[in-house]
């Protein structure tokens, strides 16, 4: 029992670590990331939710150079060198056979929530990255190839952060308002940026 309690403090503390240190990387080093570590992260993007379990969403990994630079050529969002480019899609077809709601947002949340994920397993790797969505849709879905009923909803870019890279922002002065039951009643809490 003790080693279990010990196991989950453990990971408590990874998880709370990961959170603190992941913001938006865009330097990267000219090192790819190994054929295990991407098994890992496209694992974590597939163990995020979607409406009712519903199998629309995909994941494209593009690792090849002369691809990554044709996407960023019509991304203007697109910053620095990462090595790995991993799209969140949708199959609209079978979106909207899941009705109306799910197609025009759910859709949407999931892809963020599989965005997320992939994020945080990058930085529990070693790894860090940023999500973008200025690109010219039509253009990044010829590149990728993807069929007529499919579309990209959000590109995480990832790499091994560069050591002359950029610091984190700082978040803005009301970017962490929280309340406690209704609007306006402050949730007082005493962690800060500490967990």
């Amino acid at each position: 029992m003790a080693e279990q309690r010990s196991a989950a403090s453990d990971a408590q503390v990874g998880l709370f670590e990961v959170l603190r240190k992941r913001h938006a990387c865009r330097s990267f080093e000219p090192k790819p990331v190994p054929h295990d570590l991407l098994n890992k992260i496209v694992y974590a993007a597939h163990r995020a939710p979607t409406a009712g379990n519903a199998a629309y969403r995909f994941i494209v990994v593009v690792k090849d150079p002369q691809v990554l630079q044709q996407i960023k050529l019509v991304s203007p969002g697109f910053f620095g060198d990462c090595t790995v480019a991993i799209f969140v899609c949708t199959d609209v077809d079978l979106a909207r056979t899941c009705g109306q709601q799910v197609f025009e947002e759910m859709t949407r949340f999931d892809a963020g929530a599989a965005a997320e994920n992939v994020i945080l397993a990058a930085y529990a790797l070693g790894l860090a990255g940023t999500f973008i969505k200025s690109y010219n849709e039509a253009a990044v879905s010829r590149i990728l190839g993807l069929p007529s009923h499919c579309r990209t909803d959000l590109l995480v870019s990832i790499g091994y952060p560069a050591e002359s890279g950029e610091k984190p922002l700082k978040k803005k002065k009301g970017a962490k308002e929280t309340y406690l039951d209704k609007y306006g009643q402050n949730w007082s809490s005493n962690l800060g940026e500490k967990v």
